[in-house]
């Protein structure tokens, strides 16, 4: 929450075997965001596990990740439509099971943010 309070921003990892309170963690520490009027993006590198997620997608789905990765892709979202202003605008973005991903998933989205939405930001 500190860094979400403080805009600092940041990664952290939750790690835990299943029935130790990850999606807990995540549908607490998201209500308590949006219970402040903010925004908070849920997403998961399964359908089954963005089932278990308030307003909960699939990672593929809410940020355009193409199916055939390689080192260059990017996300399909282009600058100034809806779904990149949802995107630059949540307080906290949930990725559960993200090492489930092919790590191209993760720079897809990571370069997409970096040329595409924030380069007219300020």
């Amino acid at each position: 929450m500190t860094a979400v309070n403080s805009g600092q921003g940041g990664v952290f990892f939750l790690y835990g075997y299943g029935g130790t309170g990850k999606t807990f963690h995540w549908k607490t520490l998201a209500a308590a965001i949006r219970s402040k009027g903010q925004i908070v993006l849920t997403v998961a590198s399964s359908g089954i596990a963005s089932l278990l997620l308030p307003s909960g997608r699939t990672t593929h789905s809410r940020f355009a990740i193409p199916l055939n990765l390689d080192e260059f892709s990017t996300c399909n979202i282009k600058q100034n439509t809806p779904l990149a202003e949802l995107i630059i605008r949540p307080k906290l973005i949930v990725w559960d099971e993200a090492p489930m991903v092919n790590k191209h998933c993760i720079e897809a989205l990571d370069g997409t943010m970096r040329c595409k939405i924030w380069s007219n930001r300020n």
